[in-house]
């Protein structure tokens, strides 16, 4: 599929009949491997942590993540900004599971601001991709940062990617572990890699505050105004609101 070219992004995020298909057959076994997946992985590294590894994952202290910071802040609400906070934590923490190194800035950066089409200050283009929208919108915070093109291209490629059903680690390792954060705060995808004790303390630090209703509502606006989006074809094929409401979280 042609997800995160220039052409794509050009078109506005919307998608061809090839790729719904393609989107659709994914989806299904997506789902099937989600079900398959409920049970307790086998001993991992962060097994042997406690909620004190939260301070090792912590942002670094720099211009990328203190505006990059701000900006979530300023511009979405907290039970969006709160899902960015878990989605770091989440990825973060799965990249210790797996063994992966990545980049901080660029992974935070990526994780704060990856949902910024889905504000007020993100809406246009109408019928844009929602992802798209909001890696403009977070190329333009971030360039005044002082981050190199490549750092940001990074950045903007992992938000564009991170509603697809899996990113590879060819194709960034920010972006993969964005998608893979993302996809367990919403629905619950790979969380039986996450020990309760680790768990617990993401959740204690950034609550969920009502994160499936607003979710939800989001998604469902995308889906009518952005009918030919992967949100349109999740929501409307592939059951993504019952999804949401089925993740092992309580809200």
């Amino acid at each position: 599929m042609s997800i995160g070219s220039k052409e794509w992004i050009a078109r506005g995020g919307t998608l061809t009949l090839g790729e719904k298909w393609a989107l659709t057959v994914g989806g299904v076994r997506k789902q099937l491997a989600l079900r398959k997946a409920r049970r307790k992985v086998a001993a991992s590294p962060l097994d042997q942590l406690d909620a004190r590894a939260l301070d090792s994952i912590a942002p670094p202290a720099n211009s990328m993540a203190k505006i990059s910071s701000e900006a979530a802040q300023r511009l979405q609400p907290g039970w969006l900004s709160n899902h960015c906070w878990r989605t770091y934590a989440w990825g973060s923490l799965l990249a210790i599971n797996a063994g992966l190194e990545y980049d901080k800035s660029l992974l935070f950066a990526a994780c704060q601001l990856h949902d910024l089409g889905l504000t007020q200050h993100g809406a246009h283009p109408a019928g844009e991709c929602f992802t798209v929208r909001g890696a403009r919108l977070a190329r333009s915070i971030l360039e005044v940062t002082g981050a190199g093109p490549e750092a940001i291209d990074r950045v903007e490629r992992a938000i564009v990617l991170h509603m697809n059903l899996d990113v590879g680690v060819d194709e960034g390792v920010e972006a993969h572990l964005l998608q893979a954060g993302a996809g367990l705060d919403v629905v619950g995808q790979r969380h039986q890699e996450i020990p309760p004790p680790l768990k617990d303390a993401v959740l204690g630090r950034y609550p969920r505050l009502g994160f499936k209703a607003n979710m939800c509502r989001c998604m469902s606006y995308e889906s009518q105004t952005t009918p030919h989006t992967r949100a349109g074809l999740f929501v409307r094929r592939l059951g993504f609101l019952d999804l949401i409401e089925a993740a092992p979280f309580e809200d």
